[in-house]
């Protein structure tokens, strides 16, 4: 669980979005700075799309993450700065050189403190600071969504965005979206654009043939099957699940199965995962919602809210976030925004076939409280993350979390740590143990989520980093020499 401030307050955290709303629309000339995954994607749209219809004057900006070298730029850029998906993690020198009264931010990651306290601003909404999950119950796409129908009503219609935003970054991760994010499915069925069932879950399920639906598979990772065509190929006809369409001749999607064939291939994929010894957990997690976007066209990967998510992941991990914000905006061209993101979805997924594939040749290496690999220049430093967390269950136990190692641009090192709900439950929160080493290391600058973080690392210190780590994760799990 995220660090949580106070008892839970839902009414004080919609009164807070109200009030801000209630400003910005006194303001002008105002800067979105948003972050490049998913979630930043979406609530930068999301943010965009609402200020637009407002008639404001806006610029934005999309960061890997907010530095203090990143600020100079920004305050150039207008007078007013809304920060969405981050900005509370980085109080103390948005505050300095930003200014209180022109700051806003809407975010969900840890909040920073200074001299101990986390300091009260007048625009600085953040689920935790009411008591509510951060990590689980609302994304930064959700917490903008409300936002932006304190703005307007109207703004309802943007509901699809902040779905897409939670299930990018990952909160449906225990088979269903919990806490606040289920006022955002209430909203989206009331409005008819989202539609919600349990079913697999596994990726593609409305965009890819049958066979690249397994083979393809990395989150989770399938045993005798991911990677191997051949091996997917008599599975499927093992199972007796056709491949194309008798009329037309098509290759068929998961989601073009009826019913009974649904479920054959369903059952036949647990039975193929029990025969392999995968951990239960993981079977499980195969099943569960589904969240169908219904003003999307059936063979879009928009039309579903994980693949939706993975186009964003896609574009931003690849250099290109602006593909995704141009179709998250409203861009449906081949020609153009959509026809670059479905190659980038492709590229994606390639490359995180060949980073599994670098770890499980190479190896992890153990420490008391933690896995770790290095991915040196090999692995782009925007894709460890995703990586490591597709490591349990095949390549790692979950008895610990995992972190990865990267080159950024500028040759620091970039860290990735995942952890599960199990870990959680035990006591885990790497946002918080990343922030406390920060305060020890000159140069170490990062934070985020209990289950998933990052940060940045002076080369020079990277062995200093790792031991204190080690150290404070034990704190936390409880682990005893």
């Amino acid at each position: 669980m995220s660090e949580l401030i106070g008892e839970r307050n839902e009414k004080g955290f919609f009164e807070h979005l109200d009030k801000v709303a209630n400003e910005i629309k006194t303001r002008d000339n105002i800067v979105v700075i948003h972050h490049y995954d998913a979630d930043g994607l979406t609530s930068g749209a999301i943010a965009i799309k609402a200020l637009e219809r407002e008639g404001k004057k806006i610029e934005h900006l999309c960061l890997k993450q907010v530095y203090k070298e990143n600020v100079a730029q920004i305050k150039e850029m207008g007078e007013n700065f809304l920060f969405v998906d981050f900005g509370s993690g980085q109080l103390e020198y948005l505050i300095d050189d930003l200014g209180e009264e022109h700051l806003f931010i809407l975010d969900h990651h840890q909040p920073s403190k200074i001299n101990g306290v986390i300091p009260k601003l007048k625009w600085h909404v953040n689920p935790l600071l009411y008591g509510i999950d951060g990590g689980k119950e609302i994304s930064g796409a959700g917490v903008t969504f409300f936002f932006a129908k304190a703005l307007n009503e109207k703004n309802k219609d943007l509901v699809n965005l902040a779905l897409i935003g939670a299930v990018g970054d990952m909160q449906d991760f225990s088979g269903k979206l919990i806490g606040l994010n289920r006022e955002l499915l209430k909203i989206g069925e009331e409005e008819k654009i989202i539609s919600v069932k349990t079913d697999l879950r596994l990726y593609g399920r409305i965009s890819r043939p049958l066979t690249s639906f397994l083979m393809f598979s990395s989150s989770p990772i399938l045993p005798g099957l991911t990677a191997d065509k051949d091996a997917c190929l008599t599975f499927l006809r093992h199972a007796q699940i056709p491949l194309k369409d008798p009329f037309t001749d098509e290759w068929l999607s998961y989601e073009d199965l009826n019913e009974e064939k649904k479920q054959a291939l369903s059952s036949a994929l647990i039975m193929h995962l029990v025969m392999r010894d995968v951990p239960e957990w993981k079977i499980q997690s195969l099943v569960g919602e589904i969240y169908t976007l219904e003003n999307e066209t059936p063979k879009s990967p928009l039309r579903d809210a994980k693949e939706a998510g993975t186009l964003g992941n896609s574009c931003g991990r690849h250099a290109k976030p602006e593909v995704a914000l141009n179709v998250y905006l409203g861009d449906r061209n081949v020609n153009s925004f959509y026809g670059q993101a479905l190659d980038l979805i492709d590229e994606h997924r390639r490359e995180l076939r060949k980073g599994i594939e670098y770890v499980q040749t190479n190896g992890v290496q153990e420490k008391k409280s933690f896995y770790f690999f290095d991915a040196k220049n090999v692995i782009q430093d925007s894709l460890v993350g995703i990586i490591a967390g597709m490591l349990y269950g095949s390549v790692i136990g979950e008895n610990k979390p995992i972190i990865a190692l990267a080159r950024n641009e500028d040759e620091s090192i970039k860290i990735s740590g995942r952890g599960t709900s199990a870990l959680i439950r035990r006591g885990l929160n790497l946002g918080l143990a990343f922030k406390e080493i920060g305060k020890k290391i000159e140069g170490v600058e990062g934070g985020g989520h209990a289950v998933a973080a990052g940060c940045k690392v002076p080369s020079e210190k990277i062995d200093e980093f790792l031991k204190l780590l080690d150290v404070e994760l034990a704190n936390q799990l409880s682990i005893k020499e």
